[in-house]
């Protein structure tokens, strides 16, 4: 929802260096590169946070071969817009341009052969750190890359002789935030459990005694489990430390302890039931879900309206009108990521964003940008009970929520008396004849006995790996996290549902179809063109269905559709 908003304000109030970079790009098409850079390099100086330009920008400096200038600008393109993160694949497309290291040591890991080892040269890329500092690595070459590297970096830190260069710890510390980024999902051999029982008790030997710890020691004791989990942790605060060292302090020190006392302020707006809903509740306070870093970079803000204009151009629907103030509920808000999106995408957000864990809630205020403060809240409450709040919306979100409910149904019908007359609502619910593959594997964890545990989870996904091609579903982004793999494949509550199921509770419930979303645009732009080439409605539930039986895997994410409410 964010990048098509993106692209619609973008179209709505162009860049005042839009001049600027049309120059640019006609000189890089010509192939002036020095033209071209000089142009970009004013583009930015206009406009900083043009990621676009600054993409450009990077990818120059890596065809005319100055590494060093392309990795600090790609550095700064993660800064000023983080989601591009999010495309890993491209992301490790670019690393390997920039290190033929790397490119060289995935390749003999894909083949099965040893990696060579850390070199100064990866360990000094500012880029590669970056990445490991700011997103989940979602590659299993990479990973098992990593995970190489991590053990030789741990025997490093047990040789009392060894001295590594600052590059070096930088990037073990790197590798530390990467670690809690994941939830140290990865693989953890019994000959490095051992070895990580030495390194700990070295490190809290020297803390409780007063001695110097080396800072390589703490960066890689944190590369394998959070810092907060080291007993007199706290003393560790007051140590002076290497920045890069300093920074894992931070993420795995002082951010959890204001997570909890923010947790201890958190408002409870309704009670939280037992049985399910509280095995729910737990799950999400052990493993709070989904795990990120940082938002995108703010748009400007646009009208509701013209957001379902843009999705659903040959639908009809009644307008909201609203401008100036809009009333969002974002219904199970996890760690809080969508809801601050929303709240910096449309303009007016007033949003109320609730969740049944105080851990997930406590995350996302941490996270909350000062300039969203004003116009988001959060709470904790329980769907079922969530009328007693005695409070009504335009909006209302609830995305991958409804379907780990005991009475999924029951808790929609409880929303819905929330929405104001003619409210929208984003609804997300799993598709049952997309989860054939993860049933199959949910199956396997039952018949195998894994535990939901982070071993549990470990030895799941290695012998899921294992199995090759059985189970597809593992290039799914969800697959990369502690949380992911749990909720997932591990989760204590799912239901499924099928496209009929939804036709009849949208009828019964005085609720109006608009239509599917799809958040690769180009996949949504197919499925309209396929749809207009047979002259289908896009609103006909009945041809959704039978597409979706000719195409099992087009809801592979979950289904994500919006309704609105009849006009009393």
């Amino acid at each position: 929802m964010n990048r098509t908003q993106r692209r619609i304000a973008q179209k709505q109030a162009p860049s005042a260096a839009a001049e600027l970079f049309q120059r640019a790009s006609m000189h890089h098409q010509q192939g002036d590169l020095a033209g071209a850079a000089m142009l970009y390099r004013k583009v930015l100086a206009s406009e900083p946070g043009h990621a676009v330009a600054c993409d450009r920008l990077a990818a120059l400096f890596l065809m005319q071969g100055k590494r060093d200038k392309a990795a600090a600008q790609y550095v700064e393109l993660a800064r000023i817009a983080p989601q591009t993160l999010n495309q890993f694949d491209t992301v490790l497309t670019t690393l390997t341009a920039l290190l033929p290291d790397l490119a060289a040591a995935l390749e003999a890991v894909a083949r099965g052969e040893p990696a060579p080892g850390l070199t100064e040269a990866i360990a000094a890329e500012v880029y590669l750190r970056c990445v490991l500092e700011n997103t989940a690595v979602r590659d299993r070459t990479f990973e098992r890359w990593l995970t190489g590297l991590r053990a030789a970096l741990l025997e490093q830190a047990l040789d009392e002789s060894a001295k590594p260069s600052g590059d070096v710890v930088a990037f073990a510390a790197a590798l530390a935030r990467q670690g809690y980024i994941n939830e140290y999902v990865f693989a953890l051999s019994d000959a490095e459990a051992d070895s990580l029982a030495t390194l700990k008790g070295r490190v809290a030997e020297n803390l409780d005694a007063g001695a110097p710890i080396a800072p390589l020691s703490l960066a890689v004791l944190a590369a394998y489990e959070p810092l907060h989990a080291l007993s007199g942790s706290e003393r560790l605060l007051t140590r002076k430390w290497p920045s890069a060292v300093d920074a894992v302090v931070t993420q795995q020190l002082r951010e959890p302890r204001e997570e909890a006392a923010l947790r201890d302020t958190m408002p409870v707006l309704t009670p939280i039931a037992g049985g399910i809903t509280a095995a729910v509740r737990q799950q999400y306070e052990e493993n709070p879900y989904p795990r990120w870093v940082r938002l995108p970079a703010p748009p400007p803000p646009m009208v509701l309206d013209e957001l379902i204009r843009h999705q659903f151009p040959t639908v009809p629907f009644r307008p909201l009108n609203k401008t100036d103030w809009l009333d969002i509920l974002i219904a199970g808000c996890g760690t809080g990521r969508i809801a601050l999106e929303v709240a910096q995408s449309f303009a007016g957000a007033q949003v109320l964003a609730v969740d049944l864990s105080l851990a997930s809630l406590a995350a996302a205020k941490r996270k909350t940008p000062a300039a969203l403060k004003d116009k988001i809240e959060f709470a904790q409450a329980d769907i079922m009970s969530i009328g007693a709040i005695g409070r009504d919306f335009d909006f209302i979100g609830v995305g991958g929520v409804l379907h780990h409910m005991a009475d999924p149904l029951g808790g929609w019908r409880e929303l819905i008396k929330l929405m104001r007359p003619d409210g929208l609502m984003q609804v997300g619910l799993y598709s049952a004849h997309a989860r054939k593959a993860i049933n199959q594997a949910r199956q396997f964890i039952a018949e195998s006995g894994y535990p939901p545990t982070l071993d549990g989870i470990r030895r799941v996904r290695q012998d899921l790996f294992d199995s090759g091609a059985r189970f597809n579903f593992m290039t799914l982004r969800d697959f990369f996290t502690t949380s992911e793999v749990r909720d997932l494949i591990f989760h204590v509550q799912e239901s499924q549902f099928t496209i009929p199921e939804i036709a009849r509770f949208i009828a019964a419930n005085d609720l109006n179809f608009i239509g599917f979303e799809f958040s690769h645009q180009p996949t949504h732009q197919h499925h309209r063109a396929v749809f207009a080439s047979h002259g289908w409605s896009l609103t006909d539930l009945d041809r959704w269905d039978a597409y979706e039986r000719d195409n099992p895997d087009i809801f592979g994410n979950m289904y994500v559709f919006w309704v609105q409410k009849k006009d009393g």
